[in-house]
């Protein structure tokens, strides 16, 4: 998976793209980028692998005259067409002359936050809205799946012009109370995949049935029934958020959540940094949800393989609920693909 940037985005967001590209060119021997590409990368072909030990570095194609350069160590890609090559020249020298990152740069984590900061997505067509994840026990259907934990997270306004992500960690003993409010809540309910999972859980395990789960559903933004509805892929939030964002999950496993439980709930005096890990888990898995979300906000762009997906907040909101969707697909494995903003 791969994020695609234009030539102008590249000098606006940090990445060592233009280095890493250099390295190859240096390596190469080569003037610049028309002697590169003319006289070394596609001299006996239309493509051209780049490799550091057994593992891809740099991939390079051309094709009815677009020139696609994907860097596989920053997961970046940049089409553009082959005559705009000196284009590519010009951030080449640049580079050259600073040998060094342009000052400024920021991540898209970095944008985000600082768009987030400015109260731009305080709310989401005119309504409030809230993020949230869960952790359960490992079960064979999730109508055995038992509650452990949950975070939840929405903007809070500390200032004109100001505002910051509120956390809130949900133990057991809070659950109903939580459920009430989001019942309650006139608003959306944001999550990855929780129509189908977080919603039903939680409702069971606080003692509701299929009636209130639907009332929840109505009320639902899930990223994952939108990545779904438009691109007609599949892909985990993990995997989302790192090749979006840059953010991964903090533990290798969602059951590792389940054996950090059972350790505090043995000692709870003396384990109580396995339910620190545990909560530092479930809370980052909110902030990945609610930064992909701000991602999709953002955006309102995704590409895969060259084919661009465009929507507006209404289609967004639309697309994320799971009215016309009959089940939950499994998981795509989407490794081989971009993805990417425009």
């Amino acid at each position: 998976m791969h994020k695609r940037f234009s030539l102008n985005e590249l000098t606006s967001i940090k990445n060592d793209f233009i280095p890493h590209l250099y390295s190859i060119i240096k390596k190469e021997r080569c003037q610049g980028v028309n002697d590169f590409f003319n006289k070394v990368c596609f001299a006996q072909g239309n493509e051209a692998y780049y490799y550091k030990s057994s593992d891809c570095i740099f991939h390079m194609a051309k094709r009815d005259n677009v020139l696609t350069l994907i860097d596989e160590v920053d997961k970046i890609e940049v089409v553009l067409p082959f005559d705009k090559k000196s284009e590519l020249q010009t951030l080449l020298m640049r580079f050259i002359a600073k040998k060094e990152r342009q000052v400024g740069q920021k991540t898209i984590e970095q944008i985000l936050g600082d768009e987030f900061k400015t109260g731009k997505y305080d709310q989401i067509l005119g309504k409030p809205y809230l993020v949230y994840d869960i952790e359960t026990t490992v079960a064979d259907d999730i109508r055995s799946a038992k509650f452990i934990i949950a975070y939840a997270a929405s903007p809070e306004p500390v200032a004109e012009g100001d505002t910051n992500m509120k956390y809130e960690c949900v133990m057991i003993e809070d659950l109903k109370d939580f459920v009430d409010k989001m019942l309650a809540f006139d608003g959306y309910i944001v999550g990855f995949n929780q129509i189908w999972f977080d919603n039903p859980v939680s409702l069971w395990n606080a003692g509701y049935g299929e009636k209130e789960i639907e009332i929840l559903n109505n009320k639902s933004i899930d990223l994952y029934v939108f990545f779904q509805n438009l691109t007609k892929k599949r892909i985990g939030l993990n995997k989302l958020s790192e090749a979006l964002i840059g953010l991964e999950k903090t533990l290798e496993s969602g059951t590792k959540a389940e054996v950090l439980w059972n350790e505090y709930q043995k000692d709870p005096q003396k384990n109580k940094k396995s339910l620190e890990e545990l909560q530092k888990y479930c809370k980052n898995d909110v902030r990945m949800t609610a930064m992909v979300m701000l991602y999709f906000l953002h955006y309102k762009k995704i590409a895969i393989e060259g084919e661009v997906f465009e929507y507006s907040l209404e289609e967004f909101v639309q697309k994320s609920n799971h009215n016309g969707v009959q089940e939950p697909m499994q998981e795509h494995s989407l490794q081989n693909q971009s993805i990417f903003s425009l």
